[in-house]
This record gives C-alpha cells, sequence and structure tokens, in this order.
C-alpha cells in the first residue's frame, strides 16, 4: 500500500519539480530600474516628509533671470581718448548670465532679503576657468554678488533698504513710484541717468529710505560708503562717502523735482591715478544741485529739462590745490502716435575748462578713473556711448568728457513695422566746451546708428545695430596729426530676461 503511493506521488512530484523550475527559468526577468529613477522616488518620498524644511508657509520666493549672448566689431578700442589714420579693427563674442532672487515673508509682504548674481563677460576664446571683470585677492572670480540688501517696508508707502543696491541719479526719465514694493524693490535699470547709473553696475553699499506722502510727494534719501581706504566710515583716512536727496511732486499729470548729492572723498575715490584732473591728492568734495521737470503738453507730447550746477574742491597737505565749478542742462521732446512711431529730441550741455579755476563739470560715477565720467545709458546712440547691445564697446562720452564739456544734439525715431520686428533709428552731433589738450580742436563728430529689435518668442529677443562716426579734430594725437579715421561699429545681443 505504502509502495503504490510512492509509486503515485513521486513522479508527480518530479514533474514538477523539474518542468516547473523549467517553466519560472524560461519567463523575462522583470526590467531594473534605473539609479535615476530610484533617485526620483527616492526624492518624492523624501519632500513629503520634509516638506515644512523646504520652503516654510511664511515663505515667500519670486525669481528672475538674464542670459545674453553679445557679438561686437569695430576698429576701435574702449574708451579711446586720441584716434589714428591708421584704426585696426577689431571683434569679440561673449556671454553673460545673472540672477535674482526675492525672499520675502508672504503674510503682509512687509520684510524680505533681495541679491543679484551673475557671471559675466565671459569671453569666447578665453580658456582660463573664470574670466570676469574683476579680481578678489589677486584672483579672477568667477562668480560675484552684483547686488543683495534686506528691505523693509515701513507702513504703505516707504521702503528701507541696507546692504549693496542700485542707485542712479533722477535727472533721467520720469521717475515711477511703484505702487507694489514687492517687485520693485529693486530698481530696474533706468536710461539716461547722466551723473550715475546702476545699468553700469553703479551699486553700492549704504542706506536708503524712499516713499511717498499724501500720494504726490515723493522723496528718497540715502548713504553710501564708494570707498573704504585703510579705515571705514566718515573718520577713516581713504574713506568715500556719498550723500543722498530727491524730492518729486506730482501736479495732475506733470512731474517737477530737485535733488541734492554731496560727495566727500578723502582720497581714494574722485580723482584717479588712471588720467583724472590730479594723480595725487589727500582729500575732496563735491556737491551738485539740481532741478528738473516733466510736462504733459499733450497726452502724445512731452516736454522734459534739467540744469545741475557742481562745484568742488581738492586738497593736498591741508592746501587747496584747486577748485572747479560747473553746470550742465538738457532740454528734451518726445512725440508719440501710433501710426507714425516715436520722435525724440534733446539737447545736453556741460561746461569744461583748464586752469586753476575750473569751469569743468564732474559726474559722480567714475568710469575706472580713467577722468571720462558717468557711463550710464545718457544718449541715443551706441558708438559715442554705452548703449544695450554694444555697451562694452565705446568712446565712453559723458558730460564729464575729461573736464572738457560737452555740447550735444541728438534725435531719435522708432517704429514697430510688424508685430515681431521694431527699428529704431538715431543721430547725434558732438562738440566739446573747451580744446581737447593733444589735438586743440573742439569739433567731435557725427554719430548714424540704426538699431533691428527682433522678439523671437515670449521673453526672448535679438538686437542687431549698426553705428558709423564721422570724427573730426578733437581725436588727433597732436595738432600737426592728420584726421583720424572714421569709426564703425557692428552689434549683436540675443538675450532672454524673465
Amino acid at each position: 500500500m505504502r509502495q503504490g503511493w510512492v509509486g503515485v506521488f513521486f513522479p508527480l512530484f518530479l514533474w514538477v519539480s523539474l518542468f516547473g523550475k523549467t517553466k519560472k527559468k524560461l519567463l523575462p526577468p522583470a526590467a531594473e530600474k534605473s539609479i535615476f529613477e530610484k533617485r526620483l522616488e527616492a526624492l518624492e518620498q523624501w519632500k513629503k516628509k520634509q516638506e515644512n524644511l523646504l520652503l516654510p508657509s511664511w515663505l515667500g520666493i519670486a525669481l528672475g533671470g538674464q542670459y545674453r549672448v553679445m557679438a561686437n566689431g569695430s576698429n576701435s578700442s574702449w574708451h579711446a581718448k586720441t584716434l589714428s589714420c591708421d584704426q585696426r579693427s577689431e571683434n569679440f563674442v561673449n556671454q553673460r548670465f545673472r540672477t535674482w532672487l526675492n525672499f520675502y515673508e508672504k503674510q503682509e509682504k512687509r520684510l524680505g532679503v533681495y541679491f543679484q548674481l551673475e557671471i559675466g563677460h565671459n569671453l569666447w576664446g578665453d580658456d582660463r576657468e573664470a574670466p570676469k571683470t574683476h579680481t578678489a585677492n589677486g584672483q579672477e572670480v568667477g562668480l560675484e554678488l552684483r547686488r543683495g540688501f534686506l528691505w523693509w517696508r515701513l507702513g504703505k508707502h516707504h521702503l528701507f533698504r541696507t546692504g549693496v543696491q542700485a542707485w542712479h541719479d533722477r535727472f533721467g526719465e520720469p521717475p515711477k513710484f511703484q505702487k507694489d514694493w514687492l517687485f520693485s524693490v529693486d530698481h530696474y535699470d533706468s536710461f539716461q541717468a547722466v551723473l550715475a547709473n546702476s545699468i553700469w553696475d553703479f551699486n553700492v553699499a549704504g542706506l536708503s529710505v524712499e516713499g511717498s506722502f499724501a500720494s504726490y510727494y515723493h522723496y528718497r534719501a540715502g548713504w553710501f560708503l564708494l570707498g573704504s581706504g585703510r579705515r571705514t566710515f566718515t573718520g577713516g583716512n581713504g574713506s568715500t562717502n556719498l550723500f543722498t536727496a530727491d524730492l518729486d511732486i506730482e501736479l495732475g499729470r506733470h512731474l517737477i523735482g530737485g535733488s541734492i548729492y554731496y560727495l566727500w572723498d578723502r582720497g581714494d575715490y574722485s580723482y584717479g591715478t588712471f588720467g583724472g584732473p590730479k594723480t595725487n591728492y589727500e582729500k575732496s568734495w563735491n556737491i551738485w544741485v539740481g532741478l528738473r521737470g516733466h510736462f504733459w503738453i499733450q497726452k502724445s507730447l512731452h516736454f522734459s529739462f534739467f540744469i545741475i550746477h557742481n562745484h568742488g574742491e581738492v586738497f593736498q597737505k591741508g592746501w587747496l590745490l584747486y577748485l572747479h565749478r560747473g553746470f550742465a542742462l538738457k532740454t528734451a521732446l518726445v512725440f508719440q502716435k501710433s501710426f507714425l512711431g516715436t520722435f525724440a529730441f534733446q539737447f545736453l550741455f556741460s561746461t569744461g575748462g583748464k586752469g586753476k579755476k575750473l569751469d569743468s563739470f564732474r559726474t559722480i560715477a567714475q568710469s575706472e578713473r580713467d577722468d571720462l565720467g558717468s557711463q550710464g545709458y545718457w544718449s541715443f546712440l551706441s558708438l559715442t556711448s554705452p548703449w544695450g547691445a554694444s555697451d562694452v564697446k565705446d568712446l565712453g562720452i559723458s558730460l564729464q568728457n575729461q573736464g572738457l564739456g560737452l555740447f550735444a544734439l541728438q534725435l531719435a525715431w522708432q517704429r514697430k513695422i510688424f508685430p515681431f520686428l521694431e527699428v529704431y533709428c538715431a543721430a547725434g552731433w558732438f562738440r566739446s566746451d573747451s580744446p581737447h589738450p593733444a589735438g586743440q580742436r573742439r569739433n567731435m563728430g557725427w554719430e548714424f546708428f540704426t538699431e533691428l529689435r527682433w522678439n523671437l518668442y515670449k521673453w526672448l529677443s535679438l538686437n542687431t545695430g549698426f553705428s558709423y562716426f564721422i570724427t573730426e579734430g578733437f581725436f588727433k594725437a597732436t595738432k600737426w596729426s592728420k584726421n583720424p579715421d572714421d569709426l564703425w561699429e557692428v552689434a549683436m545681443r540675443l538675450q532672454i530676461e524673465f
């Protein structure tokens, strides 16, 4: 009986063991998850567990960014003070990336921290690891803080900042007095500021407060440290302090205003060692007092003006080396009709002179101590002064203009000819108030500029431009030299900004 059961079950057991395992071996193996998929799953599980640590419920974040590729070709070098009759062509391609973050408390949006980082002007064809426009301790820096500050909204209409922040004078285009501080705590790059401009990296550390009273009185005040020297703050040898005050009043559609700016320099900033009026000084001070106005004569016609007085003194070992007094003025008209486009005209003048008592006008910002002054976007043109698509290659002309003064007439026109394409054309004539010390001439020349602005896709744009500058005797190396070559420039900028 027992052998009978064995005879029945043993063959069945053997068949299941052999053929069952064989069948299992013949099935395809289950697909193995990749390391990437495993990491994603692990990250999702971790985020669910640590959600409050990733982003607290009270914290909000606003993000922005800008990336550009620039190409430039010209027959002049940057900030050339004299030109020859054998100008050689130069060209380059570079790129820049900026990003900015605004961390703030969500509930009332009254307190936050803003910072802006950049990796800038990486030159194509440069094989260095960190090509950057400045150095730290002798080493090149690939990533830098452009702006960074704490902001605190005091009530509904007032804002306090402390840290490295953008600053520009208010003698440019009409200021916009923001209602929503959250998205305007950082001054967006402004145009036409003539004394100092954040668009040319006049980002300075200090304190500022601004706001409005009764909805039509708008004020701004600040203190900024431009140079620290061996010791810091107001008592330090080598420190440089800028004090600012602005007031603008709305009168219906019109706007009038005034400003006072005072620069106290203990030998570290204003008159540099790379071509300033003096190469060695102990201390100096400058003050700028000015009035301005913006008037909308009609809905399509805007008139503006400013007049600024500048006075400064330079000392060495307690003795007055020299003083200078000068003034600058501007009148401008903008006419806009949808079918004709926008027409703009501006006339600018600043005084210049020589001798112990100079009549020269100076700016607050100094561009690498070359005595040319502010490098803001005050002009309609691109080769003689900075412009968006070509702002790293220009002659650097400004109201300071090496202390020689400036006379400038400029015209511009722009119009959208297709939904994706806008054309811009401008022309200008330049003359110095005092002759150039090298060539003893005043006439600087004529510039003609045209630019096409392509809207490629949402935030993506392409600017292409061409400039031609008919030079005159001002830029001659000596008064016996031949008149220099005319200058040309071709520029392109592909940019995404959000």
